[in-house]
């Protein structure tokens, strides 16, 4: 009997995108599998204008899915990783996390500029508060609020509105997004967000959907991701919370930086640990930064 699958996603060009590699792949794995596409609108598609700060819902990415999902209306979703809350949900598993893309930021610019001279009133737009506190510890910058998708966020820059804005470098090669003008941050300096370039494919515990997709699991990825997701578990960070978390393979041991900001972007507590237990890691990292930011 030919298998079918129901994928729920966001309709965003990048969510979209995310969605139909994933599909593709299962298809090439899983000959004759047939994938049924539903679109389903969150509250981050809906709320356009609110603000990423504390009254920004938990899950406010992926909750409409994960209800969907519970409910037995798809049987699989397809998540950017990073929008996903640290607590699991009850019933559903991260079924696969595929082999992770491209990692840093990048700052896509309207004229050609060097980093060393962004200041000086420069204007930025993100509404990312752990972008804004590390441009605002780069130099003296404007940050000019900005939310939409990918496309929109470039098109905006190309209206005169700003002078740069910061975009995840993994969406824009994704998106196959060729810009005049950018500058690839580092991610030692722009320490980029937890699980960021990376896919979360998520599915209910029992079914034939985890055990079809589950092939699609890359265990270097899911080390690294787990480790950077212990970490913030463990700050108990949300979207309002200006963090960064980045771990990456040293020999056979893994090696986590982190960065934790005050809420005010006022004060920084920065530090690595090494380690080969990725929840181990990731919890002794941030345990030290919440004690030295007090």
């Amino acid at each position: 009997m030919m298998a079918k699958l129901r994928v729920g996603t966001r309709g965003s060009d990048l969510a979209l995108w995310q969605t139909n590699w994933v599909s593709e792949r299962l298809r090439e794995v899983h000959s004759g599998l047939v994938i049924e596409r539903i679109i389903i609108k969150t509250h981050g598609d809906l709320a356009v204008s609110q603000r990423f700060d504390a009254d920004w819902p938990v899950g406010g990415f992926v909750g409409a899915i994960e209800q969907a999902l519970s409910g037995n209306e798809i049987d699989f979703a397809v998540h950017s990783y990073k929008d996903m809350q640290t607590a699991q949900t009850a019933g559903l598993v991260i079924a696969a996390i595929p082999e992770r893309e491209v990692v840093h930021d990048v700052l896509v610019t309207r004229e050609d500029v060097e980093l060393a001279d962004v200041g000086g009133g420069f204007r930025v737009g993100t509404s990312s508060p752990r972008r804004i506190a590390q441009f605002r510890r780069h130099a003296d910058v404007e940050i000019v609020e900005l939310r939409g998708n990918v496309p929109t966020r470039v098109k905006k820059l190309k209206s005169g509105d700003f002078d740069g804005v910061v975009l995840a470098a993994a969406g824009m090669k994704r998106l196959g997004i060729e810009v005049p003008h950018r500058i690839d941050l580092s991610v030692d300096q722009f320490v980029p967000a937890p699980a960021q370039g990376a896919l979360a494919i998520q599915t209910r515990e029992t079914g034939e959907a985890r055990a079809l997709i589950g092939v699609l699991d890359h265990a270097p990825t899911r080390q690294r991701i787990d480790a950077e997701r212990a970490f913030l578990a463990t700050i108990g960070a949300g979207c309002h919370v200006p963090v960064g978390a980045f771990c990456e393979f040293q020999g056979e041991g893994l090696f986590l930086h982190g960065q934790l900001f005050s809420e005010d972007y006022s004060r920084l507590a920065e530090g690595v640990e090494v380690g080969t237990d990725p929840l181990t890691v990731g919890k002794e990292l941030a345990q030290t930064l919440l004690e030295e930011l007090g």
